[in-house]
């Protein structure tokens, strides 16, 4: 894996890092190419190694805030209600600019280590292990044989799909409570307040699937930001929606793929897979509810929408309305 940290480290102490909003313009250029350069892949990489870089990432901007003492009179963490000040300065000073242009010059450098290491790391980690097998006895092989095996290799590495496994994402089986919330949750899942700058509206709700956040847009370039996980069910939805309907403690009707093995519908409760709230989008396919899972958040998962855990999709439920505006990417 890339070590975020150095390289982030190197962009971040120059003259001026001691301005908060500087240093955040560095860290959300960061996440921004990053995820760019994963989307640009051809094959993609598995989701979840996807997951585990923009998590290594984060938890790389978390330790470099937590450890530096910055010089120049800022703190290096914002409290929930102290954010406004750094944010109201407009946009960053030009003498800063140099800095960000080498900055983002390190970061790209960053991005492109990190998608050769995926291309390279993804292709070796689906070979099927008959095709392994055949390589490392390729030498005993006859001339033939080896002509067989570099004919067939190629069309089984193609074939073998990624697949999301369940168990180790931290899926639970309906029926079985997982808790309101993940108390071993990264630090950077968890529901807090960070510095958003966009043109949406003030109450617009933001989701941002392949870094697993969703924001809910406040005053003065302030979101509330929440972890989610990604189902299956949404993994191609985008674009604008709207909240249609909230519900509260919601019946849960499983996939057909299931129906033999669970009751044809669960209520509402703990346990049920869509946890304490459901907000239906107008596409009448997709929504943002609860879990009974904690521990998915951050994950691509199997089954269901947009997961928060419990409180915060109970939070979530309590500052928006129906009609609220949703800009899923």
């Amino acid at each position: 894996m890339v070590d975020y940290y150095s390289t982030l480290l190197r962009a971040v102490t120059t003259p001026g890092a001691g301005d908060a909003q500087w240093r955040r313009g560095i860290y959300e250029r960061a996440r921004a190419m990053l995820a760019q350069r994963l989307r640009s892949l051809n094959p993609q990489p598995p989701l979840r190694q996807i997951a585990s870089e923009e998590a290594a990432l984060e938890v790389a901007i978390e330790r470099i805030e937590s450890e530096l003492s910055w010089s120049e009179g800022t703190s290096s963490r914002d409290d929930a209600t102290g954010l406004n000040s750094d944010m109201d300065r407009g946009s960053i000073e030009e003498p800063r600019r140099m800095f960000s242009v080498a900055a983002i010059a390190a970061v790209v450098v960053l991005a492109a280590l990190a998608a050769g290491g995926y291309v390279f790391w993804s292709g070796r980690a689906h070979q099927p292990e008959a095709t392994k097998a055949a390589v490392k006895e390729a030498p005993k092989q006859t001339p033939k044989v080896q002509a067989e095996t570099r004919e067939t290799a190629p069309r089984q590495t193609a074939s073998a799909a990624p697949t999301i496994n369940v168990a180790s994402a931290g899926e639970l089986a309906p029926g079985v409570d997982g808790g309101s919330t993940d108390t071993d949750l990264p630090y950077v899942y968890r529901r807090q307040p960070t510095f958003y700058r966009t043109l949406q509206p003030v109450g617009t709700v933001i989701v941002d699937k392949l870094q697993h956040f969703l924001y809910v847009i406040m005053p003065n370039n302030v979101a509330m930001r929440y972890g989610i996980a990604v189902g299956e069910h949404c993994a191609d939805v985008a674009g604008l929606r709207h909240i249609a309907s909230v519900a509260d403690m919601p019946p849960w009707q499983p996939p057909p793929d299931i129906l033999k093995r669970n009751p044809p519908v669960m209520p509402g409760g703990p346990g049920n897979p869509l946890g304490a709230r459901l907000m239906d989008l107008d596409d009448h396919s997709s929504s943002i509810h609860g879990t009974n899972a904690p521990k998915t958040i951050g994950n691509f998962v199997a089954f269901g929408c947009i997961r928060l855990v419990n409180d915060d999709v109970v939070d979530l439920s309590n500052r928006v309305k129906v009609k609220t505006p949703v800009v899923v990417n």
